[in-house]
């Protein structure tokens, strides 16, 4: 080994021994000490993240998650309005400290980022037309399913409705739209979204079915870098403290309960996602 790689290997050695080299870098702490958690969230999500019409603040479901952890944290929560593609990207360059932006776990994302416990776990549901033979779930086999493209929910039609005849759309509301003029027998989305898009149908709102049971269950967590086990650790708690509370059940009854246009109950508690 010559003399310039001896200085560097020595140096790198120190840098771990004296606890200044990056590897030693502690998110946690550095939140702290500013004062500020700062979230990214989305602001078209609605009733996840979007901007309210009166005051043009911020708000929804995932931004109170957010309030809630920063309060737990003992830091004041700072928004930053992301777009979808731009989520994983922004947290893995450090702009962002968490995600609260509907991330929905899967394994390619889990190598990329860490995720919390579950904070709401979205039911993939199947609509029909109250009109059909289509009743329940089953009831679909080999017929024609509209998706959006890319959706993660193909994969869940395709393995309990082998035989469903997958059609799919660039948008959610276009693959809703063929539902309602009969192009398709059914459509799968999550159960929100569906709510929402059968709500705007107005005074045609019982046209529209959602079949039992659900085609399946997508865990969404709060994105943190890798490598930030004290942040992880810190963030899990404080969500165990919010389910513990009782705030959680309150965020969820308050965007997306049986008192608000979703009618939807909670089914699921705070625990580590499966897999």
């Amino acid at each position: 080994m010559n003399r310039y790689k001896t200085c560097i290997a020595v140096a790198a050695l120190a840098a771990l021994v004296t606890g200044t080299g990056v590897a030693n870098a502690d998110q946690l702490a550095d939140i702290k000490a500013r004062g500020t958690l700062v979230c990214g969230v989305l602001s078209n999500g609605a009733p996840f993240g979007f901007q309210d019409p009166d005051t043009r603040e911020i708000v929804g479901y995932d931004v109170d998650f957010c309030k809630g952890v920063a309060k737990e944290l003992g830091v004041k929560p700072e928004l930053k309005v992301l777009s979808l593609d731009a989520r994983i990207p922004e947290l893995t360059q450090g702009r962002i400290d968490i995600l609260a932006a509907v991330l929905g776990f899967n394994p390619q994302r889990a190598q990329q980022i860490t995720f919390s416990d579950t904070y709401f776990v979205s039911n993939q549901v199947m609509a029909a037309s109250t009109a059909s033979s289509n009743k329940k779930l089953g009831d679909l086999a080999g017929k024609r399913v509209s998706t959006i493209k890319g959706s993660s929910n193909i994969p869940m039609v395709q393995r309990v409705l082998p035989t469903a005849q997958i059609v799919s759309y660039d948008d959610a509301p276009s693959a809703f739209m063929a539902l309602a003029q009969k192009k398709v027998d059914g459509y799968v989305l999550s159960e929100s979204l569906m709510h929402r898009f059968i709500d705007k149908l107005g005074a045609n709102a019982n046209t529209i079915t959602i079949l039992s049971p659900p085609v399946g269950r997508e865990y969404w967590g709060l994105g943190m870098k890798k490598g930030e086990p004290g942040l992880a650790d810190a963030v899990n708690g404080a969500l165990v403290k919010m389910q513990a509370s009782g705030e959680s059940q309150q965020i969820f009854d308050k965007w997306l309960g049986t008192g608000s246009s979703f009618k939807m109950k909670r089914d699921f508690t705070t625990a580590p996602i499966p897999g």
